[in-house]
């Protein structure tokens, strides 16, 4: 009887789970694979805050929700919604950016990320202000909201590429004055190329507004998107949010000593930002 009571109340202080989470007991997530400080697969290890934010999460889904958790990497930025819809990826955590547009497509979680788009530059190069943009070609890639910000600049001239890797290897190579997206991916690219080049992120030069990175996934799963969003506030608030930011981007840690209050959104920013119902219009 004693043995039966035991196991009645460990039973009571556990989620019990179906071993199904967003309709299905195997869950994909879709991952970039090229981003340094975000997520790099690279001498056959991933690495980055992105990355991180995966592993977590794939621990608890697997722990506790009872499901089977695969890595569907290398999805480019302007794919990310199409994975979502065709049912190829369940999750995206791709430096995904919430958006009014983009929450009218699928549902988000998150953020739980906060960044500003800056510029990437050569530290020789002298552009230090939005007066040295004047006439300075500067590269954004397809698929990201970096484009949009970017016209808010009339004096530039944009010039674009498939992804972020091609747009550094043009300001690595003197084809392009500067690259604008959003700072933490600018930060991973400045360590990751620190030894061989002199990339700087122009302290304070920004443009747009900021930008939430949030966890995508597709509408249709209410009670799911909630329970995750319980999770990652858990996360955001918890050790493992700052020691994982510190970890992966340590330039940006350097740079910026009020890091955490820039980067680290609060609960109510995710309550507002998450498993958000906005129809089309």
């Amino acid at each position: 009887m004693a043995t039966a009571l035991v196991l009645v109340a460990a039973g009571c202080g556990s989620q019990q789970s179906d071993g199904r989470f967003l309709g299905t007991g195997e869950v994909d997530v879709a991952t970039h694979k090229d981003l340094p400080g975000m997520s790099l697969f690279e001498n056959y290890t991933y690495s980055g805050f992105d990355n991180a934010l995966f592993l977590d999460l794939e621990a608890w889904l697997e722990n506790e929700e009872g499901v089977q958790v695969t890595r569907n990497a290398d999805v480019s930025s302007a794919a990310r919604i199409a994975k979502l819809q065709s049912g190829d990826a369940d999750l995206v955590i791709a430096s995904f950016s919430i958006t009014p547009d983009r929450m009218r497509e699928i549902d988000f979680v998150g953020p739980y990320l906060t960044t500003s788009q800056g510029f990437l530059v050569r530290t020789e190069s002298g552009i230090r202000s939005h007066a040295d943009l004047t006439g300075k070609r500067v590269c954004t890639w397809d698929g990201t909201t970096s484009r949009v910000a970017l016209s808010e600049l009339k004096n530039v001239v944009s010039v674009g590429a498939t992804d972020a890797a091609a747009c550094v290897q043009k300001l690595r190579d003197g084809h392009t004055d500067a690259v604008s997206t959003d700072q933490t991916l600018l930060y991973g690219f400045a360590q990751h190329h620190a030894r061989t080049d002199d990339l700087l992120v122009v302290p304070d030069l920004t443009v747009g507004a900021p930008q939430h990175y949030g966890i995508g996934l597709a509408k249709g799963h209410p009670e799911d998107c909630r329970r995750l969003a319980e999770w990652l506030k858990n996360y955001v608030g918890g050790r493992e949010w700052q020691g994982n930011f510190r970890e992966a981007l340590p330039l940006l840690v350097e740079e910026q000593p009020d890091w955490i209050s820039r980067h680290k959104p609060e609960d109510d920013l995710i309550d507002a930002h998450s498993c958000v119902d906005r129809p089309k219009t």
